[in-house]
Parts: C-alpha cells; sequence; structure tokens
C-alpha cells in the first residue's frame, strides 16, 4: 500500500508541477527475519528538555512537567524488538526508497480486548512527517479487526515528545508504575497510555 503524508500537499513533499519530490511511504507487514535487519538499523534516540514528574493524590495521579537542567539524550535498546519476552504477533514498517524508516508492533490481549502497542519507532530524520501517525492508523485498524476495544501501551515518563505525539493522536494517561523499571532504568517511571479504537 502507498500512503501519501497528510502534511505533503502543503509541505510539496512530492513532485508536483517541478518541485522537489519525497519519497513516496509504502507501509507493509513486517517480516520478523527478512526486516530484522532494516529494524535494527533505526536509531532509537530523542532528546528532551523537560520530564514528567509523577504526582500521586489518594485517588488520582498526573504527570506534571518539569523542565531539565541540561537536555537529555535517551537511546532505547533496539536489541528489545526480537527478544522473546516480547510478546507481539503483528507488524509493520514504513519504507521509502526500500529503506525502513519506522515501524510498529503490537500484540493482541484477548482476556481484556486490549490490543498492546509493544514499540513505535521511526528513524529521527522521517520523524513529524506523518510516519508515526500511518503506522498507529495500521495498528488501530488491526485491533479493530481483532474486536479490541482500545490499544495500550507503555513508555517511560523521560519520553516526553513520544507522550505528545501519542496525545495528540488521541491517547490519554491511563496509568503509572513509579518501581516497574527497577534497576534496569533507574529513576524513570512507566507510564500507560490508551485509545480507544
Amino acid at each position: 500500500m502507498v500512503w501519501f503524508p497528510r502534511a505533503a500537499a502543503s509541505a510539496g513533499w512530492w513532485q508536483n508541477r517541478g518541485r522537489m519530490t519525497q519519497p513516496l511511504i509504502q507501509i507493509r507487514k513486517l517480516h520478523r527475519s527478512n526486516d530484522r535487519r532494516g529494524v535494527e538499523a533505526i536509531d532509537t534516540a530523542f532528546e528532551t528538555t523537560t520530564v514528567f514528574d509523577l504526582v500521586t493524590a489518594p485517588r488520582g495521579i498526573s504527570l506534571v512537567e518539569r523542565t531539565l537542567e541540561a537536555p537529555l539524550t535517551k537511546r532505547y535498546s533496539i536489541g528489545e524488538v526480537f527478544a522473546p519476552w516480547a510478546r507481539w504477533d503483528a507488524g509493520w514498517v514504513a519504507e521509502a526508497d526500500g529503506a525502513i524508516r519506522g515501524f510498529a508492533t503490537a500484540g493482541y490481549e484477548a482476556w481484556h480486548e486490549r490490543l498492546v502497542l509493544w514499540f513505535l519507532y521511526i528513524a529521527p530524520a522521517w520523524r513529524r512527517r506523518g510516519v508515526g501517525r500511518a503506522l498507529l492508523e495500521r495498528v488501530d485498524g488491526h485491533a479493530r479487526g481483532l474486536g479490541a476495544t482500545h490499544v495500550w501501551l507503555e513508555t517511560s515518563n523521560v519520553n516526553v515528545p513520544g507522550v505528545t505525539a501519542y496525545a495528540r493522536l488521541g491517547y490519554t494517561l491511563c496509568g503509572a508504575d513509579a518501581l516497574y523499571y527497577g534497576s534496569y532504568m533507574p529513576g524513570e517511571t512507566a507510564i500507560y497510555l490508551a485509545k480507544p479504537v
């Protein structure tokens, strides 16, 4: 399936009356073995100048954005995508010019009609171009096809750019766990977001 970014028309991303061209993005199913090298080539790093602090009350939680003294660069381990504990059973890649520019993976949990978004990573040069939106539209369609009532995900309180993007796409805070990461990612809090489909 060929996909045209929504912003492409206003940005002139494809050839139109002699303008510069932007490669078309194709969204297709991820093949675990054939696409592994391309998926593992994605740089997961991002930079943020703020983090979310978890504020709890007896019957509520909220995230309060705090400015850092210096920018923080975070890089997730791409090797986790193919780790034995990563229980995703469906995935999609976004391709342009024969290279994988982003991907998403998800797994269905039938007992509570939830599709878990396991991973969503976009190559840095392709962020804020609609690639993540296109992949998440595919995830949403898969969720509806399975009879899921919602898509659910976990991310870290330092992933302010990601949380902001998810919020623009309809995800809302549904939980948090300050102890979840333990010594794996000390000082970080797991936050949970969900979106009805």
